[in-house]
């Protein structure tokens, strides 16, 4: 899991800045050696093969090797079932609960509400990432607030950090960018809010009162058919980035005039606050954990109400002052969140078990 997103981006980061000396502890990471090798890896960590796919049986069942272990970091609720006692699991949302497109079939849907209340009874900590998170187990799983530890993810400040006029200009037209645009990502799942988005904006680019084009980031595979479609009655205005390395997006986020984010649910929201730390302002749907994360620092829309998007969305972009605004508050924002807070909190979690 370690180049998903979201998920990949926090293995990514603890392992970039893990706390633990090898005086401290062993640590071994179970995962595909051709993918690990591509990361920056603690120097005393060892490797242990092991390529099951995600949900897969030989994944829920682990590795003989985590027999050996006395701590095993979970990073996804997908835990090995034997060795559970041993796992501080970390989980990002519920998702696959409340979105069914996420998980379809009768058989995952029962392991769903299997898995979690398996967590809750015999997992050895469990971190949500986010208090929305935390209180979304309470509430659907009744699970015991106490036991639950919130440990937020961050923003890597070295990576998003402003670019050079010249780089911005260099990589749109690479890219074949416009000049001017907003910015989204997050294509292709239900709980993203897409037809909503799009709908909305043909409205907008329809009777004249937006103008800006749309890009659209973070694409990992192929893009949907039906938004493909969208896209040919509105070539000038729908723009698709490729999937771009990491170290390349806040390039795609600085050039933005404004970022916008219609998603209906999130654990965390990554990409808020990656286009905040690069001072674009930001348009947020009002849902699930958003307004926890962006407090005052963004402007607000109601994620099904198209009229508020279209009021909200021309209100900011007519609005040079409100831009300014959002985008110094944004940045000032983005900085509660960074990784060595993250990882402080994580070691004191491991210390308390290992000393």
């Amino acid at each position: 899991m370690i180049e998903n997103s979201g998920i990949g981006i926090r293995i990514q980061h603890i392992l970039k800045f893990w706390p633990l000396s090898e005086k401290d502890a062993e640590l071994h990471i179970f995962g595909d050696p051709s993918l690990l090798s591509k990361h920056n890896l603690p120097s005393h960590s060892k490797i242990i093969p092991y390529t099951a796919k995600i949900y897969s049986i030989k994944e829920w069942l682990g590795h003989p090797s985590m027999k050996k272990m006395d701590i095993l970091d979970i990073p996804h609720f997908n835990v090995p079932i034997f060795y559970i006692r041993k796992c501080i699991v970390t989980i990002h949302d519920l998702i696959p609960y409340h979105f069914k497109t996420a998980h379809g079939s009768l058989v995952k849907r029962i392991y769903i509400q299997f898995i979690f209340r398996w967590i809750k009874w015999f997992a050895f900590k469990i971190i949500a990432v986010s208090e929305f998170t935390k209180k979304d187990l309470t509430k659907e799983f009744h699970y015991q607030a106490a036991r639950v530890f919130v440990i937020y993810n961050g923003i890597d400040t070295e990576l998003f950090s402003k670019g050079k006029a010249a780089e911005l200009s260099s990589f749109q037209k690479k890219y074949k960018l416009p000049k001017d645009y907003i910015f989204t990502v997050g294509i292709g799942k239900a709980h993203k809010n897409f037809p909503f988005l799009l709908e909305t904006l043909e409205e907008m680019w329809q009777d004249k009162s937006l103008k800006l084009p749309l890009v659209i980031g973070g694409i990992s595979k192929k893009v949907p058919n039906e938004l493909l479609e969208f896209q040919k009655k509105h070539k000038t205005l729908i723009y698709f980035l490729p999937h771009l390395p990491y170290n390349k997006l806040p390039l795609a986020y600085q050039a933005a005039r404004l970022f916008i984010y219609p998603s209906m649910y999130e654990g965390f929201g990554f990409p808020v606050l990656e286009a905040q730390a690069l001072g674009t302002p930001v348009l947020s749907s009002s849902a699930s954990v958003l307004s926890e994360i962006l407090k005052d620092t963004a402007e607000y829309f109601d994620p099904s109400d198209k009229d508020d998007l279209k009021i909200k969305l021309s209100e900011v972009l007519k609005n040079q002052k409100k831009q300014k605004q959002l985008s110094k508050l944004g940045e000032t924002n983005s900085k509660r969140f960074l990784w060595k807070d993250a990882i402080e909190n994580l070691n004191s979690l491991y210390r308390s078990e290992i000393e």
